[in-house]
């Protein structure tokens, strides 16, 4: 099997990357909840994902 056979996952997913851009703009998780219509335990989820 070749090296370039396998397909790379990204590290974050979509929603993750989201996430985190509104996290380094000082935004609150409720802020964050609101504004991408998602709970805030998701909000903490993702956050805890991406660490």
């Amino acid at each position: 099997m070749k090296d370039n056979d396998f397909t790379h996952k990204p590290l974050l997913t979509k929603r993750e990357k989201e996430v985190f851009e509104l996290l380094v703009q000082d935004k609150t998780t409720k802020e964050i909840a609101s504004d991408l219509f998602i709970s805030e335990k998701t909000v903490r989820n993702h956050i805890s994902n991406e660490m």
